[in-house]
């Protein structure tokens, strides 16, 4: 019938091409948490929108898309992170992702609790459990399928990235604050892009910490085979540019410290690290 309104499934079909859509909808902008805020930060829409794009289009599909972004403070890297884990989640039955971090802290301190914030926030939140570890599916024929795990890295024990095969669905792997992880995860973690008809997504974000590693050849050398982006966050909207301010004049527009955390740069040449 005319005006019918729209069913969560019709709703789901339509957002598993457009995962923009997905985060304009599924949640209440300008109501409660997200008060004062009509959507996402222009910088994670645009991210949304290439994603939708090459998911659209079936390129994700023949060659994996991989994402890394580069930032300064407070852009709002894990709240993309997380918009994305459940758009992935949402739109597809069976979907596996699997997130890590830099450090276990990390991981387990602030990526998984802001994907606890945007999954209470989800209208679709009641289909899927969360615990301090995964995320899944509420039905039980599919909670071992269908499902996010956080995974500290470990170089003893690659198993859990190697094992991330789920042909024919979706498969989402994540780095947050990619710059620390070393390279031998990076590695395995390459061994979930081997699924053929597969739809494979790998997000890389942090800060540029380290001039060496493969977050930083995401950037140089292996660049044909990511997108890449760095943000300044002085131009991202909602980040204390006061602050931001601050530390150029204490340090130096070209400092080290101004590169990686304000410009979202690698440190110069001759930093090994950035501390």
């Amino acid at each position: 019938m005319p005006n019918e309104p729209e069913s969560d499934l019709d709703k789901v079909a339509r957002w598993a091409g457009d995962p923009l859509a997905f985060v304009l909808e599924a949640f209440a902008w300008g109501e409660g948490e997200l008060a004062g805020h009509a959507g996402p930060r222009s910088w994670q829409a645009a991210i949304l929108t290439d994603i939708g794009q090459r998911i659209r289009s079936g390129s994700a599909i023949d060659d994996a898309l991989q994402i890394a972004v580069a930032s300064g403070h407070g852009i709002g890297k894990s709240a993309l992170v997380s918009m994305t884990i459940l758009w992935a989640l949402v739109t597809r039955i069976d979907t596996r992702a699997v997130v890590t971090a830099n450090t276990e802290r990390q991981l387990t301190t602030k990526t998984w609790p802001e994907l606890a914030k945007w999954h209470r926030l989800c209208t679709l939140r009641d289909s899927f459990t969360y615990t301090a570890t995964s995320l899944y599916s509420a039905d039980p024929l599919h909670e071992k399928t269908w499902r996010v795990d956080a995974i500290p890295w470990s170089l003893n024990n690659t198993e859990a990235f190697a094992g991330l095969h789920n042909k024919g669905r979706r498969v989402l792997v994540v780095f947050d604050e990619a710059s620390a992880i070393p390279d031998e995860i990076w590695q395995v973690a390459e061994g979930a892009l081997t699924d053929a008809d597969t739809e494979i997504i790998w997000l890389a974000f942090g800060n540029p910490t380290r001039n060496t590693g493969r977050f930083r050849e995401c950037f140089g050398s292996l660049r044909h085979r990511w997108q890449t982006q760095q943000i300044d966050s002085r131009t991202v909207e909602g980040v204390n540019t006061s602050q931001m301010a601050k530390w150029v004049e204490d340090y130096g527009e070209d400092s080290d410290f101004v590169r990686v955390r304000v410009r979202g740069v690698f440190p110069r040449a001759g930093s090994s690290q950035f501390i």
